[in-house]
């Protein structure tokens, strides 16, 4: 009859893709020789230093990436691309095993199969627990990205998590505020986003509508406001996602994934009848426009902006 200590790991490497460090089995009460008799007889594996694997349990991404982080010291956050793939920011599928850990790097470590991220400042909020892994939150997340990955595709993933109000600017703001040490990897870029989006900042609610901003930008036409609630004159229509107030010159940029079916198709264009009997003009954007003749979308909003004026 397996004892009350054994019962105890195995219901804790249950929760923990199959694994625990000897600090976690030592707090629960057993014994370094008791641990050596379970790896003879039980089956059990040693998959880092001090980190042991129940028989049977399936080799993941996850439990290599929680055992990492329990090789390391006391602290330790899986971190940067593998904390991007377990928050889902898009992008980050096939991130390596990375983690943070808490200690100068000038203090050698090594831990099979994952890269290593030395910090002097990790402090608890700036992390949290992911499918039992304890990972770097968002904000912090972010910040770490931006000391390896190039402006642009760091761009990308902060405008991904506010899209999907994973993070805010104020988090942002505080985890840079936390970490803006002169030379530290990471301050620049995140402070260059932060200050290019600015207050009141809407995120691009996909890569499509990013790719529209992009063209914007490089065609030097003014970006026109975005997410905004219009009406007529008996109620609320519905949120638009471009709008030239001025002009009362509507975008509305058409995916392929969300503007197919036939209902999305039809419910599009009464509202648009109803838009343009207030006054304004709709254009819609197709994906296969932007992707094939952006020069074309460039001048149309262009003349249509002019034709409104």
């Amino acid at each position: 009859m397996a004892s009350t200590i054994d019962v105890c790991i195995a219901k804790l490497m249950a929760r923990q893709h199959g694994v625990a460090s000897r600090r976690q089995i030592k707090d629960l009460g057993m014994s370094d020789r008791a641990v050596l008799r379970r790896l003879a007889k039980m089956g059990w594996t040693q998959v880092q230093r001090f980190v042991y694997a129940a028989a049977g349990a399936p080799d993941t991404y996850e439990r290599g990436l929680l055992a990492a982080v329990l090789a390391g010291p006391i602290g330790t956050m899986a971190s940067h691309r593998a904390a991007g793939r377990l928050h889902g920011i898009p992008g980050f599928d096939r991130a390596p095993v990375e983690i943070l850990v808490p200690q100068p790097r000038r203090r050698p470590l090594a831990i099979a199969g994952a890269r290593i991220h030395h910090t002097t400042r990790l402090p608890e909020w700036q992390g949290k627990t992911l499918q039992a892994i304890p990972t770097t939150g968002v904000a912090r997340t972010l910040f770490d990205l931006g000391a390896m990955l190039h402006l642009g595709r760091t761009a990308r993933a902060v405008d991904n998590c506010l899209s999907r109000k994973w993070v805010t600017i104020p988090a942002l703001w505080r985890v840079l505020n936390d970490l803006a040490v002169q030379g530290r990897n990471g301050t620049c870029t995140l402070r260059e986003i932060l200050l290019e989006r600015g207050e009141g900042y809407v995120a691009p609610a996909s890569d499509l509508e990013r790719d529209f901003l992009d063209l914007l930008r490089g065609a030097g036409l003014p970006l026109p406001d975005r997410e905004v609630d219009l009406g007529d004159a008996d109620q609320w229509v519905g949120r638009v996602e471009f709008v030239y107030r001025a002009e009362k010159l509507l975008i509305e940029i058409d995916s392929r994934l969300h503007h197919s079916a036939l209902l999305d198709f039809e419910s599009d264009r009464a509202r648009d009848n109803r838009f343009v009997a207030e006054g304004y003009r709709v254009l819609r954007v197709t994906y296969e426009m932007l992707r094939d003749n952006p020069r074309d979308v460039e001048r149309i909003i262009r003349r249509a902006r002019r034709a409104a004026a």
